[in-house]
């Protein structure tokens, strides 16, 4: 018996699922992560004015080719697709009017990043096969940031940075910071806490997409240890998490209920801190850190930044000063630096881009076996979205992790294209 699937779209006869086994070219994966290979801050090329990133550079590469592809007559537009363009509308539209023509530049590279990394993972990834071929170089990519990490950590010293700086005489890497008398390993990330959340965000999908078990250990176990060398609190706590969840998944595999059910018990443990803290935000952010003056200082910042917020709430500062001495200095949320540069519809915005990329979605022809890949991918890449959120609380996304976001929102919107348009 003939069974109908989404075969046509990866060029298989309509009498076989895609399976994941399929190859697909995995060109467009390395060009989009090829600012994981390279560190934005040392790494730079210019081209008049515009200061273009091997991150941008890849994006730049990839744009045209991915509307091209979802121009085709077999792709849907998604709810999440208009929301990443209105986040970019706003973000260009608030910074012109607060900053001028001086702030365009600085608003391009940002909204390009994001959307640039929405659009192509879009247009690329669309289905358990293109997806799997971008996992694949992950791995790959995720294996050498560790390896750097560890170089990091044993000599006492950014020297990553300091090796690519020397090699393309670009800016002086940062200073390296201590804990526990340790380094904090930084990678080809600009900071620590940077490299602590990518490996955070790899841990789930690595974890929750379709592979051998030894297999997952590994690639899962090497993400923990990349973390661990960062000596980042909040990721540390995010990547506690996310083997939390997985050990609930697999005890729990044989419910469907089971998510529901997590939802349900998340939504009531938020109720009782709003209605128990006297400071419910701030209770969920102090307790993201394992030092306490450090939740503390967090603190401080979300009031500060709040009260600085409400001064302008909707079109924010773009990127001048806000003449504070903390804010001036640092915002450890990037809720908070949007919100401050963009206002808070920006925010609202990019909530509802997330929000909407991983709500379920119905098949909408009968008939249809889905490939069994497909649902373990949707939890991957729900998990990674979910903690980007998340550890957003107390930590600021720029340069490769903010197009990392844009890529994990538009992976995880294509699968919900999958699954609701499999004819």
């Amino acid at each position: 018996m003939s069974i109908t699937t989404a075969g046509d779209e990866f060029g298989l006869t309509s009498t076989a699922l895609p399976r994941a086994s399929e190859r697909c070219s995995t060109l467009p994966a390395w060009l989009l992560l090829m600012g994981l290979i390279l560190p934005a801050a040392q790494v730079q090329l210019y081209l008049a004015d515009a200061k273009l990133t091997v991150g941008r550079i890849g994006i730049l590469l990839l744009i045209v080719p991915a509307i091209a592809r979802l121009a085709r007559a077999r792709r849907h537009t998604l709810a999440s697709d208009y929301l990443a363009c209105a986040v970019a509308a706003w973000m260009f539209a608030a910074a012109n009017y607060t900053g001028g023509p001086g702030a365009i530049s600085s608003t391009g590279a940002e909204a390009l990043e994001f959307l640039g990394g929405y659009i192509v993972a879009r247009g690329f990834f669309f289905g358990p096969a293109a997806i799997y071929s971008f996992i694949q170089p992950l791995k790959l990519v995720t294996a050498y940031i560790v390896v750097l990490a560890l170089f990091d950590n044993l000599s006492g010293r950014l020297i990553v940075q300091e090796m690519f700086s020397a090699a393309f005489g670009s800016y002086a890497p940062l200073s390296p910071d201590f804990r526990l008398y340790w380094v904090r390993a930084a990678s080809t990330f600009d900071h620590p806490i940077l490299l602590g959340t990518y490996c955070t965000v790899a841990c789930g999908i690595f974890l929750f997409s379709k592979q051998r078990p030894l297999s997952k250990m590994l690639w899962a176990g090497l993400c923990v240890f990349g973390c661990l060398l960062s000596l980042s609190s909040a990721p540390l706590l995010s990547c506690l998490i996310v083997l939390m969840l997985y050990l609930y998944d697999t005890a729990l595999k044989e419910y469907s209920g089971r998510w529901r059910a997590f939802q349900m018990c998340l939504v009531t443990i938020v109720v009782v801190i709003l209605a128990v803290a006297n400071h419910p935000l701030g209770w969920i952010i102090s307790h993201l850190t394992f030092d306490p003056v450090s939740g503390y200082f967090r603190m401080l910042i979300w009031d500060a930044a709040t009260q600085k917020i409400m001064e302008s709430p909707f079109t924010g500062y773009a990127f001048g000063p806000l003449n504070h001495d903390i804010l001036d200095t640092t915002v450890d949320s990037v809720w908070l630096v949007f919100a401050l540069r963009f206002g808070l519809p920006m925010v609202f915005l990019l909530v509802l881009t997330n929000i909407a990329s991983v709500l379920p979605a119905k098949g909408r022809f009968k008939g249809i076996v889905e490939d069994p890949s497909a649902a373990d991918l949707r939890i991957a890449f729900t998990v990674a979205v979910v903690m980007l959120m998340f550890t957003g609380l107390t930590v600021h996304y720029w340069n490769y992790l903010w197009i990392f976001w844009g890529v994990c929102i538009g992976i995880r919107a294509s699968l919900r294209e999958f699954s609701m348009y499999q004819a």
